[in-house]
């Protein structure tokens, strides 16, 4: 019998009728040039601006932040799921059939083929984590935008800034020499949040050195992790710290990466 008081998963989102019938009637986006790598750059929107924090071949992390009452479009990503946390502020993320407040400190995951659009509700706007797996920045369809971007892909070239990064608050980590390596240790925002890399070459190193801290928020980057022989979570998705530290089969099978937020009060 479940237990009612057990830290429970973060809310899944999955594609309703209405996501896969208006996505189907929807026409392919057309595409602007893109560069050949979205490092070091920053990705000017009508609603404020997002960056490249890190990649791999099975994620992309992206911070974002939204100015206050602006939103990004209703739109999907038809072949890759979304994990959002937000950083700062209140967020209203909407979906088709559900409204989601989300303060600083909350997550939920989205399904490919879900379509959303988050608001920033806060005076000083909002910043967010997203977390996309596959990674593909062309895998974006949107239904409605506020900004007449509707028919169009992802930003182009003639969009994204190179130059006084620092203005913008940029910062990005490259991988290390392993797949379970990142460079650079924690990027912090004194008051507000701290954001680093929790990596293990095996299931033993995973065993003596992972210990959830349930106030944090993970995404795994690299490998699985199981509980017993249940996956826990796939690349691309978050979950709390206090749900992962609930779990006593809790096991990596393989070198793991792990994304970690950690929310100062």
């Amino acid at each position: 019998m479940l237990n009612p008081a057990a830290p429970r998963p973060l809310k899944r989102i999955t594609p309703s009728e209405k996501d896969v019938r208006i996505l189907r009637e929807l026409r392919a986006p057309e595409q602007a040039e893109q560069p050949g790598d979205y490092r070091d750059k920053v990705v000017v929107k009508p609603w404020g601006y997002e960056f490249l924090v890190f990649e791999n071949p099975l994620v992309a992390v992206w911070f974002l932040h939204i100015r206050k009452d602006h939103s990004t479009s209703m739109h999907c990503h038809p072949r890759k799921r979304t994990g959002l946390a937000v950083l700062t502020g209140k967020a209203l993320c909407n979906t088709f059939h559900q409204r989601n407040f989300l303060s600083a400190g909350d997550a939920l995951n989205l399904d490919a083929g879900t379509f959303h659009g988050t608001k920033a509700m806060s005076l000083d706007g909002i910043c967010l984590l997203e977390v996309e797996s596959p990674n593909n920045k062309a895998d974006l369809v949107r239904m409605e935008d506020s900004y007449g971007r509707q028919a169009g892909g992802y930003e182009g070239v003639a969009q994204m800034r190179a130059a006084n990064l620092e203005s913008y608050r940029h910062f990005y980590f490259r991988p290390g020499d392993r797949p379970w390596q990142v460079e650079g240790g924690a990027r912090t925002f004194p008051g507000a949040f701290s954001i680093g890399f929790e990596g293990f070459d095996g299931p033993q190193a995973f065993a003596r050195g992972f210990r959830p801290e349930p106030g944090a928020l993970y995404s795994l980057c690299l490998g699985s992790l199981l509980d017993g022989t249940a996956p826990v979570a796939r690349p691309g998705e978050v979950e709390r710290g206090s749900f992962l530290a609930g779990l006593p089969g809790l096991a990596a099978d393989g070198p793991v990466l792990l994304l970690k937020i950690r929310l100062f009060d």
